[in-house]
């Protein structure tokens, strides 16, 4: 079956949409296009499928722009006093800082493994590996024959 082409309008309402939502589902409903209809454009033409995926990279970049604004200028948020609003304090977010500093600079923030844990059973996999092989080696030189030893003296 072949796919139906969208008119450009619609075209451009649903990767608009796509960029400032990120939602397939919610660019469908702006483009007045059902979301298995979008996927099938997306398969069937490579031009849709390059703009689609940047529609998708803007999205993403807002929302690295938004984490990046709640981390470092924080966010206000109401303080109340005996049911009432009496003021606002910013709030800030060490563990959002963190998520941007690791996928920003994975080499410096990244989480250490621990011993014994999830992530430690790479190098604990390689250790066993290490002493299998020397184990392997030292039971081959069991097995050389020994030198000949001279026989026994016949008392």
């Amino acid at each position: 079956m072949a796919v139906q082409r969208w008119t450009s309008r619609r075209r451009a309402a649903f990767l608009t949409a796509l960029a400032e939502t990120g939602n397939v589902s919610a660019a469908a409903r702006a483009a007045k296009a059902s979301r298995s209809r979008a996927y099938q454009l997306k398969a069937a033409d490579p031009d849709f499928a390059a703009e689609w995926v940047d529609a998708l990279e803007t999205a993403i970049d807002a929302l690295d722009a938004e984490a990046r604004r709640r981390a470092l200028d924080g966010v206000e948020t109401p303080h109340f006093h005996q049911g009432r609003v009496c003021g606002t304090v910013r709030k800030y977010s060490d563990t959002l800082l963190m998520f941007l500093l690791r996928a920003h600079r994975p080499a410096r923030y990244r989480e250490r493994p621990m011993a014994g844990s999830e992530s430690d059973v790479d190098s604990e996999a390689a250790l066993a590996g290490a002493r299998d092989t020397l184990a392997a080696r030292l039971a081959c030189l069991d097995d050389e024959p020994e030198p000949d030893e001279p026989p026994e003296d016949p008392e």
